[in-house]
């Protein structure tokens, strides 16, 4: 029973609960950006599920959005691989795009889960690339993938963050998440 319990309690809860209201007409919002703050990273032919990320950029200082901002992002396939274009440099990874901040501070993503890559699992992520900002580099984990030593090391950093998954009835995930940057210029 002892060991039952232990298990069952360091399971992670994969749950997607459904978009609320309020959720949906801001998942309607982000849709409706312009352009230049939509980047589609895996269309509908690439193989995993898919996923809308709705990002907000503030400043960690000051909790203003972050307008015009230039965002990077890369992150694997759903069988875990970069397949990167140069196999020193996972930032060239096959799955990439950047988009610029409106001036909410917003950016819409469209991709896929990544999935979990190498020997570990329930590591999956997104690298985002934050330009000029010191430091640059920031990565989106997801809840429901994130094992307890993932989830206490991202309490600890301040350049990781969790997004908490929410499902379509279509089975696309979605999550809402407000990056703060710091140091951004």
């Amino acid at each position: 029973m002892v060991v039952f319990t232990l298990l069952f309690q360091c399971s992670i809860d994969r749950s997607t609960p459904g978009l609320s209201n309020n959720e949906i007409k801001m998942l309607q919002d982000f849709g409706a950006l312009n352009t230049e703050s939509r980047v589609q990273i895996a269309d509908s032919l690439e193989p995993g599920q898919p996923l809308w990320l709705c990002l907000t950029f503030v400043s960690k200082k000051t909790q203003e959005p972050l307008s015009d901002q230039k965002v990077s992002f890369y992150h694997t396939s759903s069988e875990g691989d970069y397949q990167p274009a140069d196999p020193n440099d996972e930032t060239t990874a096959r799955l990439n795009g950047i988009a610029i901040t409106d001036q909410q501070g917003r950016i819409f993503v469209q991709t896929i889960l990544p999935g979990d890559y190498g020997s570990s699992e329930d590591n999956r992520h997104i690298h985002t690339t934050v330009e000029n900002a010191k430091p640059e580099a920031y990565d989106i984990h997801f809840k429901q993938y994130t094992g307890t030593m993932g989830s206490n090391f991202i309490s600890g950093s301040d350049q990781h963050f969790l997004a908490d998954l929410r499902a379509m009835p279509t089975g696309t995930l979605v999550t809402f998440l407000t990056i703060e940057v710091k140091n951004a210029v």
